[in-house]
């Protein structure tokens, strides 16, 4: 029947593989959910991969996400599309950080390697190879690139990172305050700028260093 469930997948420790588009067979965009080395059902069985269908590039994407984020959620290990706040949390146990793993490294590498670099933000990276670093930060790894590592490929999955939280690093509660406070500098800039330092001083603790550690990298870049 129409809207009744067909069954369950358990996604614990699963990846979701996204499957490039076949110009043979247009219309059709597949996303598959692999289950982790070994794993087996209540039943004791060995689950099998689902191979999923979506109507477009984007619901495809969408649906990705969507599973991500939940996998994240159960394995406590993920950091793209998870909230800023359980991400640091998670990440104490790895030692302190004002700011996520993945930023700090990517960060680091594109200072390193990437000033010299053209279009360091404008130019896109290998789009498989972002794939397979965010998979591998997902899965709770946290792998660092070495000089042969091409710095658009960072540079995007440092991009990727900021476009997939959940809530902007300005929360939305504050949006229009921020956009505000530019307006306000057009007409009296000192009186703009008070009022973009209280604000800013209003960010949440995990936001608040995030944006600092932003703007510090982005002039140095």
């Amino acid at each position: 029947e129409d809207g009744k469930p067909q069954g369950c997948i358990v996604l614990q420790g699963c990846k979701v593989n996204e499957h490039s588009a076949n110009p043979e067979d247009p219309g059709k965009f597949l996303f598959e959910i692999v289950p982790g080395y070994g794993d087996r059902d209540r039943m004791g069985n060995v689950q099998d991969s689902h191979m999923l269908m979506a109507n477009s590039q984007c619901e495809m994407e969408e649906w990705v996400k969507a599973i991500r984020r939940t996998m994240g959620n159960l394995s406590t290990g993920a950091v793209f599309a998870q909230r800023l706040t359980d991400t640091i949390s998670y990440e104490q146990k790895f030692g302190q950080h004002l700011v996520p793993i993945i930023v700090e490294k990517c960060a680091d590498f594109l200072r390193e390697h990437g000033l010299k670099e053209e279009g360091i933000f404008r130019l896109p990276g290998q789009d498989n190879l972002v794939k397979e670093l965010r998979d591998a930060f997902d899965a709770g790894e946290r792998p660092s690139f070495n000089r042969d590592t091409d710095v658009h490929t960072v540079a995007s999955l440092f991009k990727l990172y900021f476009r997939e939280l959940p809530e902007p690093v300005v929360p939305w509660s504050q949006y229009e305050d921020f956009l505000a406070c530019s307006q306000m500098m057009g007409s009296n800039n000192k009186l703009g700028q008070t009022e973009l330092m209280k604000q800013i001083s209003l960010l949440p603790q995990a936001n608040h260093n995030l944006l600092g550690y932003i703007c510090r990298f982005l002039h140095e870049v």
